[in-house]
């Protein structure tokens, strides 16, 4: 079966508070805390306030060197940081916030402008930035669904996750699918899959009427059930709305939503499932690396008791000394391939719109930026990119074959969706046939991997 791509969119401590006690230039800890912030705030407020014409000449924030500097300041406030010295942090920063900007026209300033922000609240603010303010789910959607259009990482990662989907369901021989999403969000992923198996039964129902003599299932219509599990019962409702009124045009496809929220017990995750013993069972883990050490066991454990045909895991690639950063609670490694990772996204983005595009600069914003606070803002308890990988292998998956038709069609999107992008972004097989990654440049991004249950007993001491 060939994935059809769709959208489908139409709108809808202790240790912390010993920190903030350091002495600033010998003053008391009370007042060297209140002026290092106003300082900090004074410079942050100049970066809001320039327009985009008045940094055509700054070429001491632009790539080169200059990139390079303010990605070096960034990386020694952290250190800075970690180690309690906040006026050592604060001095990086107030460096960066001179170079940075958020309108800039180099990809370095503006992603440095929004790592100052993140950095600055999680060691030195007492509240968050006030600027720039919080951005709305509307506006999220809209900076989503713009992001999804202009760049292929998102469509990537969806039509290669579809298509290994699709094959494990064929493989099954079963008409009833069930796809466990644990962060469904806008549920931007499942048009696709939805006219694909909608265009299959179409073809299977054909074939049983042709006088072939292929049976096809007798014309019964496929059934799709989505559980997904979301942060908002706003988002989860208009998320079902959303993929119903898809659905609803295309035949021969019995489709139900499933939307639980995460804020119930973790470990009760799996009894908030309605299983089906007759549908072919496949779990969906997008960059899952985000969540803390109970919840990613609260979900492995669900995982296991949900027993699928397929884990399909769509994650950050790897990237720096992963042994160094896994189970860590220093920041600094997190920070680091954050930093890298962000630069190279803002640098494809600048490819792939015009240097003047209110898209990007609303991509950046309320998606791109929003997604940085929230990785900074994190616990320390969260897990390197690989984690995930390793986690799946002690728990009993093994890592399953990405078919040819997967690897070629995933080619071919890229062929068709980055053209506009510089052909920066391509395809990287990696780990022979079992995985796969879109990279920038000589950069992967994200990967893309499929595991399946090795039907041998894995006690939960084995994790």
């Amino acid at each position: 079966m060939n994935l059809t791509l769709s959208l489908g969119v139409d709108g809808g401590g202790g240790a912390t508070a010993k920190k903030r006690k350091l002495r600033d230039d010998g003053g008391e800890a009370d007042g060297g805390d209140r002026a290092r912030v106003m300082r900090l705030l004074q410079a942050r407020d100049r970066v809001a306030k320039v327009e985009l014409d008045h940094h055509d000449d700054d070429h001491e924030g632009k790539g080169g060197e200059g990139g390079l500097r303010l990605m070096r300041l960034l990386l020694s406030s952290a250190a800075a940081g970690e180690v309690g010295d906040m006026h050592a942090a604060a001095v990086a920063l107030r460096e960066v916030y001179r170079h940075a900007s958020f309108r800039g026209s180099d990809p370095v300033q503006r992603v440095a402008a929004y790592f100052a922000d993140a950095l600055a609240s999680r060691l030195l603010l007492p509240s968050p930035p006030p600027v720039p303010a919080t951005t709305t789910r509307a506006e999220q959607f809209l900076a989503l669904t713009m992001f999804y259009q202009a760049s292929p990482l998102y469509q990537f990662a969806h039509f290669t996750a579809n298509q290994a989907i699709v094959e494990a369901f064929e493989a099954s021989g079963r008409r009833r699918l069930h796809v466990v999403d644990f962060d469904v969000s806008f549920g931007f992923q499942w048009p696709s899959l939805i006219q694909s198996l909608s265009d299959a039964a179409a073809t299977t129902s054909s074939g049983s009427n042709d006088g072939s003599g292929s049976s096809g299932g007798g014309g019964e219509p496929v059934s799709l059930r989505i559980t997904g599990f979301g942060a908002s019962t706003d988002e989860l409702r208009d998320t079902e709305a959303r993929l119903t009124r898809f659905a609803d045009g295309c035949p021969n496809l019995r489709f139900e939503f499933e939307g639980v929220m995460n804020d119930g017990p973790e470990d009760g995750r799996h009894g908030r499932i309605r299983v089906d013993p007759a549908a072919a069972v496949v779990v969906n883990l997008v960059f899952p690396a985000a969540a803390s050490s109970r919840e990613s066991r609260a979900t492995l454990d669900c995982i296991r008791a949900l027993d699928p045909s397929l884990v399909f895991l769509i994650d950050r690639a790897s990237d720096g000394n992963p042994a160094r950063s896994r189970n860590s609670e220093s920041l600094l490694p997190r920070f680091a391939s954050s930093l890298r990772y962000y630069a190279a996204v803002f640098e494809s983005l600048h490819e792939c719109l015009p240097a003047d595009s209110a898209e990007r600069l609303a991509i950046e914003r309320d998606h791109l930026g929003v997604e940085i606070s929230d990785a900074m803002a994190a616990s320390p308890d969260h897990r390197a990119a690989d984690y995930w990988t390793e986690t799946l292998e002690r728990a009993g998956f093994e890592g399953a074959r990405l078919s040819s038709r997967t690897v070629s069609q995933a080619k071919l999107l890229l062929k068709m969706k980055s053209g506009g992008c510089g052909g920066g972004f391509r395809v990287m097989e990696d780990g022979g046939d079992r995985a796969m990654a879109l990279g920038w440049r000589d950069r992967a991004l994200i990967r893309a991997t499929a595991w399946r249950p090795c039907r041998r007993s894995v006690g939960k001491n084995d994790l």
